[in-house]
């Protein structure tokens, strides 16, 4: 009975389920009847399978949708960063499978299409991009363009001109022309564009990048003939084969170098400069909307494609290996980051922290900004101005052994973007230390300076604003100790204390009983006495009723009057 009693007090959405007896026999009624109201609803367990497996088949297609957009936006970005080292092995590739488009007198008649068109338009663009406003402001700084010419131009060529003779003299097993081509790809000039990119994106100085990679092509285009000039014999009488003597041995006509120099390079460069200086608005707007630079990086594409389509037409690659190339590449490593290390000690003059500097170290060091522009322009090379001037410098030579010497240059302008690049972290955090440094020291000096000046100035403010501070801190000291209060005798009354400054401020002593206001005080004695007085006045009352039924006072002053009243 107290079961099925259970049972109807059951709510309706859920059912309570008694476990039955087990000595229970069979004839007993069952112990679990379901209310008539319960709605029982059976789980298909295909049905929860086939959800179960929608919903992960839908999950994976979310993860596989979003990882497709993750991967679509990184490859967009390599991409876009990276698209000309892309075209660069794109273009290598195709003059591998097909030399005969590209090479002279083939398809397209590069000798005329792109060793003249290409170059042109390039030197056309670099007229039209150079900011001569820019180039302006910084021109008085000589010493600083000067620093970085030399390096780039004089100090660089002369290290690697006598490092490969060192490697002739030892009998190195590297292919002799590669050799040539590290000391042709030394005596170009700084690159144009990638170094003024990463000086900006490490903090440095971008103007004094501009000019100083503007300045380094235009004098690269007398300087580097003669350096090849100056370095041609001596390397050729130092290499061990015959075949570097005949591919690049051929005297250099100078008087067509730069007629070719002026037709292809110097006369582009002029007109883009006087367009520029003439309608200055109109080309910033031509050059963003064109993409100039992009159209300068396809014509030298175009340029290495014809270079090296030359070279595999002629078979000149057969005697390259690929220990060769490795040996190349990490020769270039190695002068870059030396190179850069060079401008660093240079520029900026490094000591050691615990030496003290000197005044001529302090007057000649650049800043920091300035020595990362000067680390860019002096370390990097240019394949923009460095494939045209071994094309003219060594026209009169066999076709296919330019495409074994500009190989170190293209392999050094790869390493130095990348190595670039991985600079640019670490100048980015020196500038950033440098300047909280200098932050820090302005503020010390800052604070000394406004102090002496102040003490310098009023030394008797100075010392009143010290007794000043004195005071404040013994009157805090003085009003927590008065927050206590002394109780008197064994009734509830209490006198709060009070301090000697507010004795000594009271002009005139008061009499015990008399009325005092809050602003008046009484000396030790005059208190000791009202307290005795209002001690003895309290134990005079009779009535436990009436001395309950009186409030304490806050303070004797009061009352001594409420005692006054009662008489």
């Amino acid at each position: 009975m107290n079961i099925f009693r259970l049972k109807s007090t059951a709510s309706l959405s859920s059912e309570i389920t008694i476990q039955p007896n087990q000595g229970s026999g069979s004839g007993s009624l069952p112990l679990h009847r379901p209310s008539p109201l319960t709605i029982t609803i059976e789980d298909d367990p295909k049905q929860e399978q086939h959800e179960h497996q929608q919903s992960r088949q839908s999950l994976g297609s979310d993860k596989a949708r979003k990882c497709g957009q993750q991967t679509k936006r990184a490859c967009g970005t390599l991409l876009k960063k990276y698209w000309f080292l892309l075209g660069l092995a794109f273009v290598i590739l195709l003059s591998v499978e097909v030399p005969d488009v590209a090479r002279y007198g083939g398809s397209i008649h590069s000798e005329w299409s792109i060793k003249w068109g290409a170059v042109i338009i390039i030197f056309l663009i670099s007229g039209l991009s150079l900011r001569t406003q820019t180039l302006a402001k910084t021109v008085i700084r000589i010493r600083l363009h000067l620093l970085v010419q030399l390096i780039s131009l004089v100090i660089i060529p002369f290290f690697v001109f006598g490092l490969v003779l060192f490697f002739f003299k030892v009998h190195t097993q590297l292919n002799s022309m590669l050799l040539i081509g590290i000391v042709i790809a030394a005596s170009t000039p700084t690159t144009v564009s990638s170094n003024v990119v990463m000086t900006k994106a490490a903090g440095g100085d971008e103007a004094t990048a501009l000019m100083n990679a503007s300045l380094g092509n235009v004098l690269g285009i007398f300087i580097s003939p003669a350096l090849v000039g100056l370095f041609q014999h001596p390397l050729i009488a130092a290499t061990p084969e015959d075949d570097a003597a005949n591919s690049v041995g051929a005297t250099i006509d100078y008087a067509s170098v730069f007629k070719q120099l002026g037709l292809t390079i110097m006369l582009p460069l002029v007109v883009g400069q006087v367009i520029q200086w003439r309608f200055p608005d109109a080309v910033a707007k031509m050059k963003i909307k064109c993409r100039f630079s992009d159209i300068s990086s396809i014509a030298l594409l175009c340029l290495v494609w014809s270079v090296f389509s030359n070279a595999v037409y002629t078979r000149s690659f057969e005697s390259v290996t690929a220990k060769d190339i490795v040996a190349v590449a990490a020769i270039n490593a190695f002068l870059y980051i030396f190179f850069s290390l060079l401008c660093l000690l240079l520029a900026y003059l490094p000591l050691p922290a615990s030496t003290k500097e000197p005044a001529w170290v302090a007057r000649l060091r650049y800043s920091r900004e300035d020595t990362v522009a000067v680390m860019y322009c002096g370390a990097t090379k240019t394949v923009a101005m460095g494939a045209p001037l071994i094309n003219v410098i060594f026209q009169n030579a066999d076709p296919g052994a330019l495409g074994v010497l500009l190989t170190p240059l293209l392999l050094y302008h790869v390493e130095q973007l990348i190595l670039g690049n991985i600079e640019v972290d670490l100048l980015s955090r020196w500038i950033k230390r440098g300047k909280r440094q200098k932050q820090d020291v302005e503020k010390q000096a800052h604070s000394g300076d406004e102090a002496h000046e102040a003490s310098a100035s009023n030394p008797t403010a100075a010392t009143a604003a010290i007794a000043t501070a004195g005071r404040e801190s013994r009157d805090e000291e003085e009003s927590d100790f008065m927050a206590s209060a002394t109780r008197i005798g064994s009734s509830c009354l209490t006198v709060p204390r009070i301090s000697t400054a507010q004795v000594q401020s009271c002009s005139s002593p008061t009499l015990a009983g008399s009325p005092v206001t809050r602003d008046q005080t009484d000396t030790p004695t005059q208190k000791q006495q009202q307290q005795q007085h209002l001690q003895q006045q309290h134990l005079q009352i009779e009535s436990p009723t009436a001395a309950s039924n009186v409030s304490p006072p806050e303070s004797p002053i009061s009352n001594s009057s409420s005692v006054q009243q009662q008489k």
